[in-house]
This record gives structure tokens, C-alpha cells and sequence, in this order.
């Protein structure tokens, strides 16, 4: 496992992220490896997230941890100068900490290091929170044909899911 340290003060995944802890005692932020992949998986499914396809995707993601119990997650589809920001999610009894908004901002950082300058994402639930974030309402017709071409916009989110885009710039 790559174990990064989740700091409000670090930017990105990176091997020289701060030693603070986000929020209390215990919580960590580490990139996901190939071992991570069923408390992922069960964290999706037990939030009513899709998990079908996330093994394939698995390094991109950033993960939360509380002492060993993994409480967040968030990972990106990159597609070249595009991105799927896919699966952020946080444990219930873990909400409203900022865990979200520090594994967002950690996974987008990911993602422009990566080149992408275009972030799309489908919610169902979080339209408000993304708003927010500097996210806009764009419609599914509007996304590149790789991002389209992606198991989430294919099959696994709803059709009723709004689209969003986060547009990068320097």
C-alpha cells in the first residue's frame, strides 16, 4: 500500500504529503491498491454507488481511513485531457467533516497533475454540493465520446443522473 498522510495543507497524493491528520486522531489518506479493492467495492455498494467496474480503475483512487476502517473514497476515470470523477463517497457516521471536500480536492489536483482539464461527473444526490465546488449542469450530449464510452455512462448510473463538468484553468 502507498500510505499517504490526508492533511488539510497537502494538495495531492503525493509521497511528501504532511503528517497532520484531517480531522481527530487516526485519519489517513493513502492511493488505493489492488488489495483495497473489496472494502472499496463494499463501501460503494453499502451507499447504493456503483462498484461494478471499479477494479479496473482502482489505482486512481484516493481512499480515508480512520485507525484500519476505511470511511472515504474518491477516484477519477482519466480519458486524456478529460477525466470521470467517479465514487466519492464517505462513510455516514463520517459525513459532514470535510472528508469529502479534502478527498475532492485531492482526486481534482490528481487528475490536472494528470492533464485533464475538463472533469465530468454524474450525481443523483450532490448536485448542490458540486454547484459548490464550481461544478455546472452540462448535458450528457455535450461530454466527449470517451467519457460517454465509459461503463458509468453507459449502464451504471441512472439516466436520471445529472451531468456536471468542472472545467480547469491557469
Amino acid at each position: 500500500m502507498n500510505h499517504q498522510t490526508l492533511s488539510n495543507n497537502s494538495k495531492q497524493p503525493d509521497e511528501d504529503a504532511s503528517a497532520d491528520h484531517l480531522i481527530g486522531d487516526g485519519i489517513t489518506c493513502f492511493m488505493a491498491s489492488r488489495n483495497d479493492l473489496p472494502m472499496v467495492r463494499a463501501l460503494l455498494s453499502e451507499n447504493g454507488l456503483p462498484e461494478e467496474d471499479v477494479g479496473e480503475h482502482i489505482e486512481y483512487f484516493v481512499l480515508a481511513w480512520d485507525n484500519g476502517l476505511l470511511i472515504g473514497t474518491a477516484g477519477v476515470e482519466l480519458l486524456g485531457t478529460s477525466g470521470l470523477l467517479r465514487s466519492l463517497c464517505v462513510r455516514s457516521n463520517y459525513r459532514n467533516r470535510g472528508i469529502a471536500t479534502e478527498l475532492c480536492n485531492r482526486i481534482e489536483v490528481y487528475a490536472r497533475n494528470a492533464g485533464v482539464n475538463r472533469l465530468y461527473m454524474l450525481t443523483t444526490t450532490a448536485k448542490d454540493y458540486f454547484f459548490l465546488r464550481g461544478y455546472s449542469v452540462c448535458s450528457r450530449d455535450s461530454v466527449p465520446t470517451a467519457v460517454q464510452a465509459t461503463a458509468e455512462f453507459r449502464s451504471l448510473c441512472s439516466c436520471t443522473a445529472v451531468c456536471m463538468v468542472r472545467r480547469f484553468v491557469d
